[in-house]
């Protein structure tokens, strides 16, 4: 016995000698991943030290020969060592944790600020000698980057390890779109799996896209928009008005005579001022437009119906007709019922008018602006920060400018005992067999996606079509008219359960599992709105799992941004009955807005917040920049322009095409206090003080002086500073400091 058992041993080890086969088994291979300190400052960044573990797991589940202890195991052998999942923990405290949690190495690490990016420190240590087997640093500055420098650290960690390259990215697309015939949209159906089991119960996903081509460089069709500024007292603060201001000059700049504007303000009571018109006359256009004041209440009903009322005026084909909206408050005076108010906007809908929102700060109903928008067929914005409402704007003008198609629609038509439960994205409407979905507008180069989650039949052989999906809209760029094109939607009922596995679409997969996440981030939104924190915070507990696994699955950016999003949500839950009433608000938007990008594949690249200012330094009022405007200059004003040239600091130009605008940081000056001069002297717009030695003169202008101008804007001429014999010439400023201007006559 003993002979057979000696005989095997040395069988089995002259069989590893020759293959390599490591005599680590998988469970050696066991890694503990600690959460990473946050080390910068920043309690915005505090969720990452649980997120990126959480995307790292994702990462690290490619390679087979891996296991990661368990998150929950590995706090329960922290506590009853007394130590925390994300604190400091020394080299000999990581081998006897190593050691209880079976783990060949633990992994650690920090976040730090590092100059104007950010940076993951990272450590992976051998926990039964405590050396350590890889040291990395990653720098990062956003969401995307941070997300590629976790995947790169898996990377490292995965050869280190055990010698295998896995190359960690997310799955794309292999073929590339073709529009037909020149059409400007295309359409690509499918479903999440061609092939069924019989007598399952399991819902069939139906994922329709639409992709429009690139326009650049071809004519517009005109554009019919109406402005509705909030001007109500609450928009003086932060210089919030002065902003929309600046994002309405952008937008008059950016028109061309054939497009219509008008503009309406609103407050306690509602003012149109201008009217629909061509938008030629772009000096009196601004003019109008500088002079518009803060001060009264929200009417916001009455805005907007006076908008639609404005752009209905010129309706007709062949144009873009959109109101903007713009509010920073609750609708508290007209039509203030959130469901009316939709309903309007349905309706103008069905007329050919679309409303894009834009809420600015804590204090507006984001619920009201989102539906007016989803309903409206337009665009929804939340503007957490005043400073972005011009960039802001200027993305929605961007789009208008560029509209590739219009009235889009999408019908889809199921067989007999096929039954559409939900769509994700868009709202729809169903009536006997039918469902449809207004798309509205679609802009040069964009994409957009919606799920169907439909309900077939158990029991069925053979294959059955599951549904017919039509596509109709007007062509705008070819000026063909309307387009329509149809796709049927096939599934084959089978026995085989691998036939199921191997057919499965992973391009919809992923977008299944994203989509269904977003709505199950709003129910846990949902439940804060209500009150409901605690169960919020285990609502969000179990999705980030669910969330986790599809990431380990589909290695998406998009899932792995979802997994960010929810430890962003659920770490500002903390505490969050006792922070303020305006901070619990700006989250509650935040989350929202969100999770309606994602549904609407309008993710952006968030960079990750910087140090906020001193608390004392008050937020700066922007510098208009107008140069390709022309004013209206007096005549004194055109003999001056070349001294006020040497006051004006270098500022870019406000291109007329489809750009953001940019600011420039007002440079930060101490006033002077100002001089006690006579009536008749305050309107002088230049003085020459000559100094003798016993007495005090003022050489005033000479009659032939240009009319009196502006003192702000006025400047000193050469000639009147230049030196003469005999005598000492000062500025005012100079001069007031030294001369008692109680002796000036």
């Amino acid at each position: 016995m003993l002979r057979s058992k000696f005989f095997s041993m040395i069988v089995l080890l002259i069989f590893i000698t020759f293959t390599g086969t490591s005599l680590f088994s998988q469970t050696q291979l066991r890694i503990a991943i600690m959460d990473f300190q946050n080390l910068s400052n920043l309690s915005g960044l505090d969720y990452l030290e649980k997120a990126i573990p959480e995307i790292l797991i994702t990462d690290l589940s490619l390679s087979k020969e891996i296991k990661i202890v368990e998150r929950a195991r590995l706090e329960e052998i922290l506590k009853e060592m007394q130590l925390s999942l994300s604190g400091a923990v020394d080299q000999g405290k990581i081998v006897e944790v190593g050691k209880i949690a079976g783990a060949k190495a633990i992994l650690i690490g920090s976040i730090i600020k590092a100059g104007e990016t950010f940076r993951i420190d990272s450590r992976l240590i051998d926990s039964s000698t405590g050396e350590v087997i890889l040291a990395e640093k990653k720098e990062w500055s956003s969401e995307n980057e941070v997300i590629a420098a976790i995947d790169l650290l898996a990377e490292q960690i995965i050869k280190s390890l055990t010698g295998e390259s896995i190359q960690i990215s997310e799955i794309k697309p292999t073929k590339e779109i073709e529009f037909s015939e020149g059409k400007p949209v295309a359409m690509e159906t499918a479903l999440d799996n061609s092939k069924r089991l019989i007598g399952s119960d399991e819902p069939v996903y139906l994922q329709v896209e639409l992709f429009s081509q690139e326009i650049e460089g071809k004519e517009r069709i005109p554009l019919n928009i109406s402005l509705i500024i909030d001007r109500s007292g609450s928009m003086a603060s932060e210089h919030k008005l002065d902003y929309v201001k600046e994002a309405a000059e952008f937008v008059v700049n950016n028109l061309s005579a054939s497009d219509i504007l008008s503009l309406v303000t609103y407050e306690s009571s509602v003012q149109t001022l201008i009217k629909a018109q061509n938008a030629d006359r772009k000096e009196f256009f601004l003019q109008t437009i500088r002079r518009i004041t803060s001060g009264g209440s929200t009417n916001l009903s009455g805005g907007m119906l006076e908008g639609y009322k404005q752009t209905q005026k010129n309706m007709k084909e062949g144009q873009v007709n959109r109101v903007l909206l713009l509010s920073d408050g609750l609708a508290n005076r007209g039509i203030t019922n959130r469901q009316k108010l939709q309903e309007i906007c349905q309706e103008k809908v069905s007329q050919g008018i679309s409303i894009s929102t834009f809420g600015v700060g804590a204090h507006y109903n984001e619920d009201l602006m989102l539906g007016l928008a989803e309903y409206g067929n337009g665009n929804y914005y939340f503007i957490d920060k005043p400073e972005k409402i011009p960039s802001i704007f200027s993305q929605e003008l961007k789009g208008l400018l560029a509209v590739t198609a219009q009235n889009i629609k999408i019908d889809i038509e199921p067989h007999d005992g096929v039954t559409i439960e939900k769509v994700y994205g868009y709202i729809s409407e169903s009536s006997e067999n039918l469902t449809t979905i207004n798309i509205g507008n679609i802009f040069s180069n964009e994409h957009k996606t919606i799920i169907l989650k439909l309900i077939p039949p158990k029991n069925y052989t053979g294959s059955l079509q599951l549904a017919k999906v039509t596509l109709d809209y007007n062509d705008v760029v070819g000026k063909r008219g309307k387009i329509e094109e149809s796709s049927l939607l096939p599934v084959e009922y089978t026995n085989d359960r691998d036939k199921v596995e191997e057919s499965e679409n992973r391009f919809v997969g992923q977008n299944v599992n994203l989509f269904t996440s977003t709505v199950q981030m709003k129910a846990a939104i949902n439940m804060v709105d209500r009150g409901e924190i605690d169960k919020a915070r285990g609502f969000l507990s179990k999705e980030v799992s669910s969330v986790k696994l599809a990431a380990e699955k589909y290695q998406t950016v998009e899932l792995k941004k979802q997994i960010l999003a929810i430890h962003r949500y659920d770490k500002s839950l903390e505490n969050y009955i006792e922070k303020p009433a305006a901070e619990k608000l700006l989250i509650q938007k935040k989350e929202k807005y969100g999770q309606y990008r994602t549904q609407k594949g309008k993710e952006e690249d968030e960079k990750f917040p910087q140090p906020k200012a001193p608390v004392d330094e008050k937020p700066q009022k922007p510098i208009y920049h107008r140069p390709d405007v022309k004013k209206v200059e007096p005549a004194v004003e055109k003999e001056e322009k070349h001294k006020r040239e040497e006051k004006k600091v270098s500022r870019p130009k406000i291109s007329t095409q489809k750009k953001s605008l940019e600011f420039i940081p007002p440079p930060k000056v101490k006033e002077k206090p100002k001089p006690s001069i006579r009536k008749e002297d305050k309107s002088k717009q230049k003085e020459t003080k000559v100094i003798h030695p016993t007495k005090t003169t003022v050489k005033k202008p000479s009659k032939s002086t240009s009319p009196v101008v502006d003192k702000k804007k006025s400047k000193p001429s050469v000639k009147e500073t230049k030196k003469q014999p005999d005598k000492k010439v000062i500025s005012k400023d100079q001069d007031q400091k030294k001369i008692d201007t109680k002796k000036i006559k």
